[in-house]
């Protein structure tokens, strides 16, 4: 969907959607995930932050903004789109239909956050995305495991595939994969070194005792900012329900994905992961693809994160930190690559949303200032330049 509002010679584009992860396992939930719920100050549902609530207060802002002015000083223009957990499949045939749905002079990233400490983070990148589907079939059925001494067993035969692409201290080892990798120049360290790195209260909230690989403090942080990953989302094989049934898996699949940062392209991730596969004898471990996407990241520097950065004055108190990336993916680079656009995020979600967990939420008083913040953004935006 697509929809522009506003006057003015400069356009933001708000970059937004409205499909959501599933929302199992069901069981973990708390209150029914689809009948929103308030508790606390906190407004839970699935997708309640991942994007439906950033999409309303981005609108709420916008309503608020034309009822007290009349019109907005920008033009603001809305692409929503409803496959942006998949894999944004129809937005590039949009942009090769409506080029000129993608010009303007900024973006907004879907959505937005404050840190530990509550606070801003004017996040400027997106990673990218490689999504795979590794599968293997050893068996023409399931088999009675008292022949496993014999019979080749697709878990098994599964995990060791997945066992030679990272190692246990958490170092990609797919071959090829790091080559692309940029190190991070002595800038962006010392403007690293300025962000603060809440060790102790990310292990809190995540009940863990230590980070992969035992990193600790800045190379940890660092690591968490400009380096890849090769996750492990799910792996399904053999009997998982309650009870007992003993055999020996015929099939075994794993989704794996790989955020990646800048100058690693999907497309080339793809076809690494697959020579490093053949080459280690696992040309019977087929690969499908769900999604690829490219990183895309704005100079912190740039005036449009100034924007932001002042327009968050007298709503939060808190200092505002520029982010390099969020961890996550969005399809920016599809919107802003064609012109070059800056982008930069702004919003409320914080520690505790539970993005694509069970019990996601949002806090009402974060949502309400970061309604604010983006009307005062409005304003900061249209007047970019207009003093040279």
């Amino acid at each position: 969907m697509v929809g522009e509002l506003g006057a003015g010679p400069r356009t933001v584009i708000a970059v937004q959607h409205y499909d959501v992860q599933p929302a199992a396992p069901l069981d973990l939930w708390e209150s029914p995930p689809y009948d929103p719920s308030v508790r606390d100050g906190r407004l839970y549902a699935r997708g309640v932050c991942d994007n439906k609530g950033e999409l309303l207060h981005r609108i709420q802002a916008v309503e608020a903004l034309r009822d007290a002015s009349g019109e907005l000083p920008c033009r603001v223009r809305f692409i929503v789109e409803g496959e942006e957990e998949s894999d944004s499949a129809h937005l590039a045939p949009l942009l090769s239909r409506r080029p000129e749905f993608f010009e303007g002079h900024g973006a907004l990233i879907e959505g937005g956050a404050v840190d530990e400490k509550g606070r801003p983070l004017l996040v400027c990148g997106v990673r990218g995305m490689l999504y795979a589907e590794l599968s293997v079939r050893t068996l023409a059925f399931d088999a009675h495991s008292g022949g496993a001494q014999l019979l080749p067993n697709a878990a098994w035969r599964l995990i060791q595939a997945l066992d030679t692409l990272r190692s246990p201290d958490g170092s990609i080892t797919i071959d090829g994969f790091m080559d692309d990798v940029l190190a991070p120049t002595d800038a962006q360290l010392a403007h690293l070194r300025t962000l603060p790195f809440e060790e102790e209260e990310i292990k809190r909230i995540y009940d863990i005792g230590e980070f992969v690989g035992g990193l600790t403090g800045f190379p940890a942080q660092v690591a968490d900012t400009f380096q890849p990953t090769c996750n492990i989302s799910g792996i399904i094989s053999g009997w998982t329900d309650a009870g007992v049934k003993t055999i020996t898996p015929a099939e075994a699949s794993a989704k794996v994905d790989m955020r990646l940062i800048p100058n690693q392209d999907p497309a080339r991730m793809e076809e690494r992961l697959r020579a490093h596969l053949d080459r280690r004898g696992f040309t019977d471990v087929t690969t499908t693809i769900h999604r690829g996407e490219q990183p895309y990241w704005t100079s912190i520097s740039d005036p449009i994160v100034d924007a932001a950065d002042r327009a968050h004055e007298g709503i939060f108190e808190e200092p505002r930190l520029r982010w390099f990336s969020i961890g996550g993916t969005a399809p920016m680079d599809q919107v802003c690559a064609p012109h070059q656009l800056p982008m930069v995020t702004l919003g409320g979600g914080d520690p505790e949303v539970r993005a694509h967990a069970p019990n996601e939420s949002y806090s009402l008083d974060l949502m309400r200032r970061a309604a604010k913040v983006t009307g005062r953004f409005l304003h900061e935006f249209a007047a970019i330049g207009a003093a040279t």
